[in-house]
């Protein structure tokens, strides 16, 4: 009897030994994946924009409540959306945006300085760029969108130039990397196309 007490007894203790690591994972959440909006790449040295330069201001940039959180956003339907808790932006996405648009133009136009809003005090601007976010987000593994109009204004905030524009682009995986590389390439877009409106005036 005895000995059937204890075999009962070494058993229980080994698959509680074997439950311990199990019941420690119960505690632990999905890890959470971060992403950034990005430039795109540096031109080669002597390929730089030629002048002649401007002090250029990116901003007031205004973005959708929706958009301006930490969690990824994605369409699941035309009227339903979907926000990543796993996965999210590794910075707010406003200040993203902007920071990835100013990198983008510093290669596009000559732009000496190039302050994203606000700027410190004392700046001197020739050029500002307002900016209007409708849209920047996507389905996965299907397309990204960025829907937008800015206005140009001078020295003087006279509007020179405005305009609006739907840019497509599609996501080349399933994954939230993807659709963060594709929504870059977006920014790059958009960027050429502020870079001619500043290039014009």
């Amino acid at each position: 009897m005895n000995s059937a007490i204890r075999r009962l007894s070494m058993t229980l203790a080994v698959g509680a030994a074997c439950l311990l690591p199990i019941l420690a994972g119960c505690g632990k959440s999905a890890p959470t994946h971060f992403y950034s909006l990005s430039g795109a790449a540096p031109a080669a040295e002597g390929d730089g924009p030629s002048g002649p330069c401007l002090a250029v201001g990116i901003g007031p940039v205004d973005f959708p409540s929706y958009l301006d959180r930490s969690q990824i956003v994605t369409r699941t339907g035309t009227n339903q959306m979907h926000l990543a808790e796993f996965e999210q932006w590794i910075e707010a996405p406003h200040d993203n945006f902007q920071r990835a648009l100013a990198e983008n133009l510093s290669r596009l136009v000559c732009v000496k300085p190039i302050y994203t809003y606000p700027w410190p005090v004392g700046a001197r601007l020739e050029r500002q760029v307002v900016i209007q976010v409708a849209r920047l987000d996507g389905t996965l593994g299907q397309e990204a969108v960025l829907r937008v109009s800015w206005s140009v204004l001078d020295a003087d905030h006279k509007t020179l130039e405005w305009r609006s524009g739907d840019y497509r682009e599609p996501v080349s995986g399933p994954d939230y990397a993807s659709l963060a590389a594709a929504q870059s390439r977006l920014v790059e877009k958009f960027a050429k196309e502020v870079a001619a409106t500043l290039a014009v005036k």
